[in-house]
């Protein structure tokens, strides 16, 4: 099955919106529950390990700015270099794929202990 081209890189701009709005949604809530910032105990309240949530939302931030990019990156090379009118559906399969993996595995690795 194939998806025409113009079709698919409208669908890599919502996922750039999306993304975006997610970063700024997660750079957001990093910044808000620092330490120094006010509004911290009503968004920390009495959480157990509000650092490791803060550093999750952190590294779900870069994620998201990542997405954007690649998505962008994508949006401009089919809607204003790529020629071919076709493009197999598979290819957005594996990049829905992709995003999922990442959100999912990259904010759950944990720092390495330094010795």
């Amino acid at each position: 099955m194939y998806l025409p081209s113009i079709s698919l890189s409208y669908f890599f701009l919502a996922v750039a919106i999306i993304a975006i709005a997610a970063y700024l949604y997660f750079r957001l809530l990093t910044v808000k529950s620092s330490p120094d910032n006010s509004n911290r105990e009503k968004i920390i309240g009495n959480m157990k390990d509000p650092e490791s949530w803060r550093e999750r939302n952190r590294k779900m931030s870069y994620v998201c700015i990542f997405w954007f990019v690649v998505s962008i990156a994508a949006f401009a090379y089919l809607k204003f270099l790529y020629s071919v009118a076709l493009i197999p559906i598979i290819y957005l399969i594996i990049y829905a794929v992709l995003i999922v993996l990442s959100l999912i595995f990259f904010p759950r690795t944990k720092k390495k202990a330094s010795a």
